[in-house]
């Protein structure tokens, strides 16, 4: 519903607003030419800034009357679909004796109560008026720093191809971006080696990969706190735990064709809303396309994450091998013209406990003044992990250090992160979740060095493209 309300009033910014805007711009030029004290320059000063008047308050008024009408039919329709499937999920599992499922039940049913009683008071107590203003005023703080930014490295007809592409003087302020989300997932039938069992099988009889096929499907896990969701497709309908032990007992000889998806496709389509929204508060307007890649290798089912810089280079070989990315030390050209689509994959499993992996291209520099080394491609990785509520943010944040960010401290931050970051260390953190926007985000400042980093290192090309 949000999504639907925020097209609606970019659509009116867009197609109503800017040609208005535009108009107002080439009719205060055309007056300038005349003398100073011309009753015309001044008549004609005189409507322009009474339109302009106009236009702002119209425009204003309205996307934030249709703001709060979304925010209370969107926190209404949250509720009931998470209390909903919470209640579906506990008596399915009482019935099943699926107490994982019971649990995630409460925690639905919890998490639909407290978001309704906070977003409706939100509402009530002008909390979300005031996120709206303050998301208003970056927005035109953002838009005039980037335009300041442009015109320092570009002139004449190329700067303003770029301001018009990113909307930087009129309609829709953002870096309308290409996006592509790589949902990854194995088939029981393939073989490296005709001779030889399927690779699963393989995989699963090495212990030394710590491949649980039972676990990969979503019939196990070793930890409670952090199952995923794994989408199970076979050729014959239904798939059950029996089926996967007769496809193990006879090492894939008998028993049905399946593949295995890291998550399904509602729970991806969740990561990739939260990341359009959020993504808004940066001044990115992601186009996301959505594929399934099917991994071949052990290493990109389960990968490494056990040491920074063998993480980040096995990172770099997964991107290489599945998404076509392209090595600056190889290419430098062909790695930056890739930076114009940015690929976000989800895998299964990381061999320790990461729930998200990125690369970035080019160093960039932190908040605090130190320096975010860069790698030799581009592109993040994510896996799934319960409940939604908390976790649905990786995405987003992985792409925020895609585009040079570096990580926060507290809670009501995106770039926020347990190991190396204190979650209290905020003095917006319940303002942030009780009162304002009831979710962790970006801030300013931080939207200024993804701009940084997008302005120096991104091409006029890519910039001045609209990915549709």
């Amino acid at each position: 519903m949000a999504q639907v309300c925020r097209e609606v009033t970019e659509w009116i910014e867009e197609e109503v607003v800017k040609p208005v805007e535009e108009w107002v711009k080439r009719t205060e030029e055309k007056c300038k030419k005349r003398p100073w004290w011309h009753p015309l320059r001044w008549f004609c000063w005189l409507v322009t800034t009474l339109v302009k008047v106009v236009i702002w308050v119209v425009v204003t008024v309205g996307k934030w009357v249709t703001r709060t009408v979304c925010e209370v039919i969107s926190t209404i329709i949250d509720a009931v679909v998470a209390i909903s499937v919470g209640l579906y999920n506990i008596i399915i599992g009482i019935f099943t004796w699926d107490w994982a499922r019971v649990w995630d039940g409460l925690v639905g049913v919890g998490t639909g109560i407290v978001g309704f009683v906070l977003g409706i008071a939100r509402v009530i107590l002008l909390g979300d008026t005031i996120d709206f203003i303050r998301d208003d005023v970056n927005t035109a703080r953002l838009r005039s720093y980037v335009g300041d930014l442009l015109e320092k490295k570009y002139k004449g007809k190329q700067l303003e191809a770029i301001k018009d592409a990113l909307g930087v003087d009129h309609g829709v302020f953002g870096f309308r971006i290409a996006a592509k989300a790589l949902r990854t997932y194995v088939k029981s039938d393939y073989k490296s080696n005709l001779t030889n069992p399927p690779d699963l099988i393989l995989w699963y009889e090495d212990p030394s990969l710590r491949i649980n096929l039972k676990e990969l499907a979503g019939f196990e896990y070793s930890e409670f706190w952090r199952r995923f969701r794994p989408e199970v497709v076979s050729e014959s309908g239904s798939f059950s735990e029996e089926d996967l032990d007769e496809y193990i007992s006879s090492r894939g000889a008998k028993g049905k064709v399946f593949s295995v998806f890291c998550m399904d496709k509602g729970t991806l389509q969740t990561k990739l809303d939260t990341a359009s929204e959020k993504g808004r508060e940066l001044g990115l307007m992601f186009k996301w396309k959505v594929k399934d890649v099917q991994v071949t290798m052990p290493d990109h089912v389960r990968h490494n994450g056990f040491d920074t810089d063998v993480a980040t280079q096995s990172l770099i070989d997964f991107l290489v091998d599945i998404a076509g990315r392209r090595r600056k030390s190889q290419d430098p050209d062909g790695a930056q013209k890739d930076l114009c689509n940015v690929p976000a994959a989800g895998v299964f499993w990381y061999t320790d406990k990461l729930n998200g992996l990125s690369v970035h291209l080019y160093d960039s520099q932190c908040l605090d003044g130190s320096i975010f080394e860069g790698g030799d491609t581009s592109g993040v990785s994510f896996k799934d992990r319960i409940p939604d509520f908390i976790w649905k943010y990786v995405p987003i944040h992985e792409i925020g250090h895609y585009f040079g960010l570096c990580h926060a401290d507290g809670l009501d931050r995106i770039m926020f992160n347990a190991k190396d970051n204190l979650w209290w260390k905020s003095w917006s953190l319940l303002p942030e979740y009780l009162y304002l926007s009831g979710s962790p985000g970006f801030t300013f400042d931080e939207a200024k060095k993804a701009w940084d980093y997008i302005v120096e290192h991104f091409s006029a090309s890519c910039l001045v493209a609209r990915a549709e």
